[in-house]
């Protein structure tokens, strides 16, 4: 035995066997249908557990009265205990999260380490918090993967000192935010506050997500100072690209658009924007010599730290990032500071921003899409066709189908439905003689929004058809494939 694990070959295959073991165990989920059980996940929440939601969560479903009234929702999770497994939503949604707290953290999550969360909606949400680092998903994240998570409702804050709010996160310390869409307005009291994140640092990254909502920030000392429409506080070699902010954004005196306070370390915003008003508080802001407010405001940036002596090299930047200059009124892409390169973001007018060829370097196959008639205008993150909606927290009244995007397109599309009711839906593609090209879809689903991407790089050139079958209905749309 002692030669056979001497011998490379033998070593591999061990290896190979032990992941496969590790695997198959990770790869046996466990079932999440009422809060109960969503309450039970503290319970188990080793590296290799799964769970899977199975149905959507609200008022409606058993224990929902249990965990949502009084302090109301207790997170999963804690610095003692952190969520380490992986939740996946499957598309579902967990409504009317309600949580009135005291406690350090806050959120459906509390505190999670080398997690995943991914397919999820935590809409309605009605969170008020005195203290800690709050967010509507995750009070605290550490090195996880959040993915394709849509939060929606609103956060309330009274602490004083160093506290941390975000729409979806309260702080992110590394990992990965992806495809994911916030729509919290928040009114509170709070030093690190965002439209996704409170604070982002040790190399976090958001990628394609954004943030739509109002963020009100009172506080008669200047704690209450940065505040930013994607993050509150960004540094650490942290990355946000192609996402963006839209809407009015108020606080003391050191507020951006996408960012409150850069304090650098190689932190940079790449192919992003910002919509909206960014305003400070001339009765709390600190005041010069002559008693006049100090005011940090930028259409990106509030207040870009001087680099130290030992950061000379300090490559922090804005990329290729912009702001309307007309619906906010500013000039300038951050408020104090200086920033160490020429990559320092750029004001551009409404109609600038709403024309594609202004955006030279940004992708718009397989990232962006421009419409007049969606998102005002403004670029918009493809996969958010789908999540950005009017009302997110809607259930759709009617079986629909909507053109896919792109059209003509070449080789891949997105086709985007939405569902009224529980009941079996069936997506197919054929050909114009009736042929049948490929089955997309065939399952049961709950109501919501969906969305599938669809490659016909195999196919010869041409128009195709798409057909959404669900409750007795049957919807068709043409596409055309132009290699």
């Amino acid at each position: 035995m002692k030669n056979l694990l001497q011998k490379p070959s033998f070593f591999i295959l061990a290896v190979v066997v032990l992941l496969s073991t590790a695997a198959i165990t990770q790869a046996d989920p466990i079932e999440v249908q009422t809060w109960h059980d969503l309450h039970n996940m503290r319970n188990d929440m080793a590296q290799t557990t799964v769970y899977i939601l199975m149905n959507d969560l609200d008022e409606t479903t058993d224990g929902y009265s249990d965990y949502n009234t009084g302090a109301g929702w207790q997170p999963i999770g804690h610095a003692q205990d952190r969520f380490t497994a992986t939740f996946d939503g499957q598309g579902y949604a967990i409504r009317g999260l309600t949580i009135n707290t005291e406690n350090a953290l806050a959120g459906l999550f509390g505190q999670v380490h080398f997690a995943t969360i991914k397919n999820l909606r935590v809409l309605d949400a009605d969170i008020t918090s005195s203290a800690g680092t709050v967010g509507v998903l995750v009070g605290s994240l550490e090195v996880s993967d959040i993915e394709n998570v849509t939060v929606s409702g609103t956060i309330q804050g009274t602490g004083q000192g160093v506290t941390l709010f975000g729409g979806l996160l309260g702080r992110q310390a590394g990992g990965l935010v992806t495809n994911c869409a916030s729509y919290v307005d928040m009114e509170l009291v709070g030093r690190f506050v965002g439209g996704l994140v409170g604070q982002m640092t040790a190399q976090a990254q958001i990628e394609q997500s954004y943030y739509k909502g109002n963020i009100t920030t009172s506080n008669p000392n200047d704690d209450n100072r940065w505040i930013g429409g994607l993050a509150g506080q960004f540094g650490g070699g942290s990355m946000v690209t192609d996402s963006y902010a839209m809407g009015d954004i108020s606080g003391t005196h050191i507020i951006g658009g996408l960012i409150g306070y850069h304090w650098r370390g190689g932190a940079s915003v790449t192919n992003s924007y910002f919509v909206g008003t960014v305003t400070g508080d001339a009765d709390n802001a600190p005041v010069d010599d002559d008693g006049n407010p100090i005011f940090n405001i930028g259409g990106i940036t509030g207040f870009s730290n001087i680099p130290q002596p030992d950061t000379d090299t300090d490559e922090s930047k804005l990329i290729n990032t912009f702001w309307d200059t007309e619906v906010s009124g500013l000039e300038n892409s951050y408020g104090g500071g200086e920033y160490p390169t020429d990559n320092i973001g750029e004001g551009k007018t409404t109609a600038e921003l709403k024309d594609q060829a202004t955006f030279t370097d940004w992708d718009f196959t397989d990232v962006w899409y421009i419409d007049p008639d969606v998102n005002d205008g403004y670029p918009i993150l493809q996969f958010a066709i789908v999540t950005d909606v009017e009302n997110v927290s809607e259930i759709p009244d009617q079986l629909s189908l909507n053109q896919n995007y792109p059209n003509p397109f070449n080789p891949s599309t997105v086709i985007s439905y939405q569902v009224a009711s529980q009941q079996h839906v069936h997506l197919s593609v054929y050909d114009v003689t009736g042929r049948l090209i490929t089955v997309l879809v065939d399952q049961q689903q709950s109501p919501g929004e969906y969305q599938v991407n669809w490659d016909a790089g195999q196919l010869s050139s041409g128009v195709y058809i798409y057909r959404l079958e669900a409750g007795g209905q049957t919807l068709t749309r043409n596409m055309t494939f132009v290699k």
